[in-house]
């Protein structure tokens, strides 16, 4: 049996393209716990859909034999598995707010930037850099199957209506406010990195990946955020 801190699990497979901000997400998390892993970059849409036929999204992680998806369930999962270091605070008032921040990481944060990489102005760069996700024989038509399976999603959630000035500021009102957050600790209201911290780890990957220059300059003009990218650098 293994000790606490150590894990059972002797083969890790994270499947799902660098680019999706939640499989980053996993990938630093498996990383902070010292966990080998292979990672398969390229997922095709029957493969994808037989792997995770609940929900056909990635990240998608096999621990052995078993499947689990979706990035916080897998960070669970890592936390069962092998224990320490935690991605979660034992003060239960503090573990509140980590779930919550990373609820909203998911949930809200990542729309900012889905909703600017699928804008009219960054679309173009949004579709080259995603071409390599698209079968080699419907690589030409790359733009329409990206915008029919992609580009709409922000439009149906929201952000994607805002005009392009006022989402642009919105965004950097969420960035002052996580700005905020880390005056007093070097990661979300703690010490440690948690579940927080690699969820908007994994969405800072994707605003910086090129297509999002509005997202890289506000987040490289806020200090706290820029200290605090380069403390989870050296994690991941």
């Amino acid at each position: 049996m293994p000790s606490r801190g150590e894990s059972s699990i002797s083969k890790i497979k994270v499947i799902g393209p660098s680019i999706s901000p939640f499989v980053t997400k996993v990938k630093a998390a498996i990383a902070y716990k010292k966990l080998p892993f292979e990672h398969q970059e390229y997922v095709g849409i029957s493969e994808l859909r037989k792997l995770n036929p609940k929900t056909g999204k990635v990240p998608i992680v096999l621990f052995g034999n078993e499947v689990i998806f979706d990035s916080s369930l897998i960070l669970r999962k890592l936390d069962i598995e092998k224990p320490s270091p935690p991605l979660i605070s034992e003060d239960t008032a503090l573990a509140a707010k980590q779930y919550l921040l990373e609820d909203w990481s998911d949930e809200s944060l990542y729309w900012y930037v889905q909703a600017l990489r699928w804008n009219v102005r960054n679309e173009p760069r949004t579709v080259q850099e995603s071409r390599g996700f698209v079968p080699a024989p419907l690589r030409f038509f790359a733009k329409p199957i990206l915008r029919q399976l992609v580009g709409k999603q922000p439009i149906s959630q929201g952000l994607g209506r805002l005009p392009y000035e006022i989402l642009v500021e919105e965004l950097e009102l969420r960035l002052d406010n996580l700005a905020e957050l880390l005056k007093q600790h070097p990661f979300f209201y703690s010490d440690q990195p948690s579940v927080a911290d690699f969820a908007i780890y994994g969405i800072s990957a994707t605003g910086f990946s090129g297509a999002t220059p509005e997202f890289a300059k506000a987040f490289s003009n806020r200090a706290e955020l820029v200290a605090w990218r380069s403390r989870m650098d050296d994690l991941a």
